[in-house]
């Protein structure tokens, strides 16, 4: 009786302190990170779901989803429309109307028009698919490219601009065969490609390759070649001499581990300024982490939770789901032991928190218990509240319900930019680098993100999220473009999404950061929303009299559409008038700007 009364008083004390203990634990093991959206079409459409892409297909300024399904005698893929964050399905259109054996798929702006056009490459020998977008929600399928003439085992695709003459080139990876081999397209403009049948990646031949990267490995500003192969032989380095030429690396870590390796994602994990390499292996095996330190050379991390498990892992992604200023990574699992569903991964890195890289697994919530087979997967802040939510394609049975999880956020800073090139040069810069100094915990630290073709096997989101912890605001932002230039911000504040736009500097944002004279104003626009024309006011304070200033639109690419005052105006309130009658419906800003100062404003035409 005195062992019962004294269990009973234990299970007393505990349940009373319980709420305390919980509060001194703090949120690290005991909130939920994620909630699992369970309506909606987007987690209610079945299928053997293989390829996650979050793009901007209608130039709205959102990010909207397609997700490829690859079942051996075909399924339509789906594409889903962003509406504020709900997703609305799409029928009747290029990139859901055939029904092949999908897998990979990339998008990017071959013909730089400035709407997103894609590949999906398919399996079984089937053919692969390449529309280019004509806008409003129409695509024209490219029948004669050779693209789509090649057949093959097609794992995945990339698009990046290796010879860099602004125009979108594509790898293609292929597997199975003993004869097969990965083929590179060379974009000659105007939408037409040739087959590059020559030179270290074509004579590459017998490889079951599965991820592609375009990636800058040695920070020369020319996109470098990593593809994983899962025949159990080494993964494929290229290094990119300039001038479309590539030399095989091999005798260095990531070329020498072996393994049967799905993906490959590079990110800089340790905040050094360079891209470090993460790789999945699939069979019950470890995965790999190499951590770049510098011109074509790595070290292999061994004894972290990141690599010490084996798995059936197949997809894998960098992103800062806590905002605190490193990089986590996500890895999903497929196609393990029959009748075996499986569980993702989610590992947190711990370099902020306690100077070193390193990374905690996570146990807790939904997203690294629910069951099935996740092929693809890829981070995006589909709802624009500044944290990277998480989508899988599942597959298992060939009709698993695909899963989609809402990150709840905390109170760590951040920053999204998204990048619109020059016309001139390439409208989708992918590979282009952006650099942002943040002060975390009090030290000054540079992140580097980069806009991906692929990130990963099977996913893809080319905004640039940024976790900041702390930081007050931003010291400067650099752009390196894919095309060669560099520009630089400085004084940007913290918790908004943003637009760089090549030559045109930040669209899009209410101010920049620096602190604006008493008087200077941008008011609303009214009418807003307007047809077809509205009125914007201005305010001009005394200091800036007869000083040169401009207002000017753009539409929601960062495009110049009109230019509404230009010249010295004296101190007080001015109006303008645009006449939107020749332009189309959509979202545009308006920017006021007087030498290094600026306020930017959005309106809404609709017709």
């Amino acid at each position: 009786m005195k062992i019962f009364n004294s269990v009973n008083a234990l299970r007393l004390i505990f349940f009373v302190l319980m709420p305390v203990l919980l509060c001194f634990a703090g949120e690290k093991l005991f909130t939920q990170t994620f909630t699992k959206i369970t309506s909606g079409s987007f987690v209610n459409d079945g299928g053997a779901s293989r390829s996650v892409n979050f793009i901007d297909y209608d130039n709205d300024g959102d990010l909207d989803l397609y997700v490829s399904n690859g079942k051996r005698f075909g399924q339509r893929s789906f594409l889903y429309q962003n509406n504020g964050g709900n997703f609305t399905r799409v029928y009747n259109t290029g990139p859901v109307n055939d029904s092949l054996p999908f897998d990979g798929s990339s998008w990017g702006d071959f013909n730089n028009d400035g709407l997103l056009d894609f590949c999906t490459v398919t399996w079984y020998d089937s053919v692969s698919v390449l529309y280019k977008n004509e806008g409003g929600g129409n695509f024209t399928f490219m029948a004669n490219s050779p693209v789509i003439s090649n057949r093959g085992f097609s794992e995945t695709c990339s698009w990046g601009d290796y010879d860099s003459d602004g125009l979108l080139d594509l790898i293609v990876t292929n597997s199975r065969s003993s004869n097969s081999r990965n083929r590179l397209y060379k974009n000659t403009g105007n939408g037409n490609f040739i087959s590059v049948d020559s030179g270290a990646i074509y004579n590459s031949i017998g490889l079951l390759s599965r991820g592609a990267n375009w990636v800058d490995i040695d920070n020369d500003r020319d996109i470098d070649l990593f593809i994983a192969n899962e025949s159990g032989a080494v993964d494929y380095m290229y290094k990119n001499n300039g001038g479309g030429y590539f030399t095989s690396v091999t005798g260095i870590a990531p070329t020498t581990s072996g393994g049967i390796s799905w993906s490959s994602s590079w990110g800089d994990y340790d905040n050094d300024g360079d891209l470090d390499l993460f790789v999945t292996n699939s069979e019950n095996q470890k995965n790999f982490l190499f951590r770049n330190d510098g011109n074509f050379t790595f070290t292999r991390i061994l004894n972290d939770p990141i690599v010490n498990e084996n798995g059936y892992f197949a997809c894998s992604g960098w992103g800062d789901y806590d905002n605190d200023g490193d990089l986590d990574m996500y890895v999903t699992q497929a196609y393990g032991p029959p009748n075996v569903p499986l569980v993702n991964h989610l590992y947190k890195n711990l370099l902020v928190e306690t100077g070193n890289p390193a990374f905690e697994k996570i146990t807790d919530g939904e997203v690294v218990n629910d069951l099935g087979y996740s092929y693809g997967f890829a981070w995006a802040d589909w709802d624009a509240d500044g944290d990277l939510d998480l989508f899988t394609a599942n597959t298992y049975g060939e009709n698993q319900n695909n899963y989609a999880y809402l990150n709840n956020g905390n109170t760590n800073k951040w920053i999204i930019i998204k990048l619109s090139g020059a016309s001139a040069t390439n409208f989708s810069p992918i590979a282009s680098k952006v650099k942002v100094r943040a002060v975390l915990n009090g030290n000054p630290v540079w992140l580097v993100r980069t806009v991906d073709g692929q990130s990963g096997y099977c996913g893809q989101n080319m905004d640039l999220h940024f976790g900041l912890g702390n930081t007050a605001v931003i010291d400067s932002i650099i752009v390196e473009w894919s095309s060669g230039s560099t520009e630089v911000y400085a004084g940007v504040q913290v918790n908004q999404i943003i637009r760089i736009v090549q030559g045109s500097g930040i669209i899009g944002i209410e101010n920049n950061g620096t602190e604006l004279p008493e008087g200077f104003k941008l008011e609303q626009n009214y009418p807003n929303p307007f047809n077809p024309a509205t009125n914007i006011r201005f305010s001009i304070p005394n200091m800036l009299s007869n000083r040169d200033i401009s207002l000017t639109i753009y539409n929601i690419l960062g495009i110049k559409v009109a230019l509404l005052a230009s010249g010295k105006y004296p101190a007080g309130v001015h109006e303008a008038v645009w006449d939107a009658s020749e332009s189309p419906s959509g979202i545009y800003f308006y920017k006021l700007l007087s030498e290094n100062l600026s306020i930017t404003k959005k309106m809404v035409l609709v017709k």
